[in-house]
């Protein structure tokens, strides 16, 4: 029986924060903007917008109001020699929606790195980030805000995934080499009746 691509993808996937200093070409980047437009959207009111930032001058200056894996910083901040090739900023049109379905986003952003992923392309989707000083950067105006970003390139780590029902903290091991938790899927499970535990 064939696997399914899809599946293995998405079970595949983890943050990458380290990265090969290779240039991903603009046409990955518009297909995988491409997923993102077409993601589910509340009241199909499409309020999200993409700015595409790959200009090394800039990226430098992104790249600073940005916090990379807060429970092994600094340790997984990404080095000169390891940070992304771009970064995609998502942007919500305050015009197109007063009051936006934060739905819209996560399902654009997964749309978006799971199509990154399918190119070889890996992602860290950051929310932690000094929206104020990026605003100014980006000359961004009244009409927008920025919600996250997430940054991208080749990757250069593989972090390992770990099961477990109570850490949520990853880790890093005596090679560097990042663990990520997650919750074990009969955790999560319940089938016709919600489990008691």
């Amino acid at each position: 029986m064939a696997k399914n691509k899809l599946y293995e993808l998405i079970i595949s996937r983890r943050s990458i924060r380290f990265f090969k200093q290779k240039d991903v070409s603009q046409n990955i980047i518009k297909k995988a903007i491409n997923c993102g437009r077409l993601a589910p959207s509340a009241a199909n009111l499409q309020f999200l917008e993409y700015l595409i930032v790959k200009r090394k001058e800039i990226k430098k200056k992104v790249f600073n109001c940005l916090r990379f894996a807060a429970y092994v910083a600094p340790k997984r901040n990404p080095p000169r020699n390891k940070q992304p090739d771009f970064y995609i900023v998502l942007l919500i049109n305050k015009e197109r929606s007063q009051a936006p379905n934060l739905r819209d986003i996560g399902a654009s952003a997964q749309n978006i790195m799971l199509s990154l992923l399918s190119f070889g392309v890996g992602s860290c989707w950051l929310q932690n980030i000094d929206k104020d000083s990026l605003s100014k950067i980006l000359d961004i105006g009244q009409s927008y805000e920025i919600d996250s970003i997430i940054a991208a390139g080749f990757p250069k780590e593989r972090p390992n995934l770990e099961t477990d029902s109570v850490n949520v903290k990853y880790w890093l091991d005596n090679k560097n080499c990042l663990h990520v938790p997650k919750r074990p899927l009969e955790d999560v499970w319940h089938y016709n009746v919600l489990k008691r535990r």
